[in-house]
């Protein structure tokens, strides 16, 4: 899933072939883009201000996929790129910077792409076994989860600011595996969700803002 707030439209996909855009407020589909895949849909994310037609899919056979809703169906897959090597856990386009795409696989690589390049420009070796990838929006921070039970913040250069083993209070128990993050909007808060039913909020450390 993936929210639009300008448009109140939701855009959804999966194990299917198609990306379907739903109006919230009216609950009709707006559109149905075909995904041009073999491969199921893992993630998603729209653009916004300049870049706002477009879709970037993340996808089980480690391509990312760029669509552009304004053109006609049998068009609207504009760029493919191709060099994770495993299941794309989560693709982020930064709202701030809409040119920038940071990606991640369960292979652990973590890539920064530019919209106008062909290629990726930089990237960051993880974990293996990576689940999740949260970026924050206006903090020079990055967040990956793993079925490892632990949680890694990087900077964006790749430095390791710290890293999450174990639940806070009494009893410090282990975390589960990580199945999905969220960053606040403008704090330095990440909260997880883990194999072991617990939600768990953290204070990340202190980083350079943008």
């Amino acid at each position: 899933l993936s929210w639009e707030q300008s448009t109140n439209n939701l855009i959804t996909s999966g194990d299917v072939r198609t990306i379907r855009i739903w109006d919230v407020k009216t609950e009709l589909k707006v559109l149905d883009l075909p995904t041009g895949a073999d491969s199921c849909i893992t993630s998603l994310c729209n653009g916004e201000y300049n870049n706002r037609d477009l879709i970037i899919a993340g996808c089980g056979d480690g391509s990312i996929r760029i669509y552009d809703r304004r053109l006609a169906a049998n068009n609207c897959l504009i760029q493919t790129l191709h060099e994770h090597t495993g299941w794309v856990a989560n693709v982020h386009l930064h709202k701030l910077a809409d040119t920038k795409i940071i990606s991640a696989s369960m292979a652990g690589d973590i890539r920064f792409w530019d919209l106008r390049q062909p290629v990726s420009i930089r990237t960051i070796s993880s974990m293996h076994g990576l689940t999740a990838l949260e970026v924050h929006e206006h903090a020079d921070i990055i967040a990956v989860g793993s079925l490892n039970q632990c949680i890694s913040v990087f900077n964006q250069s790749g430095d390791i600011l710290s890293t999450i083993k174990y639940h806070e209070g009494f009893m410090g128990q282990r975390i589960g595996s990580i199945t999905s993050m969220a960053f606040h909007p403008y704090k330095v808060k990440l909260a997880s969700g883990s194999s072991d039913n617990f939600i768990s909020v953290y204070s990340t450390p202190d980083s350079r803002r943008r």
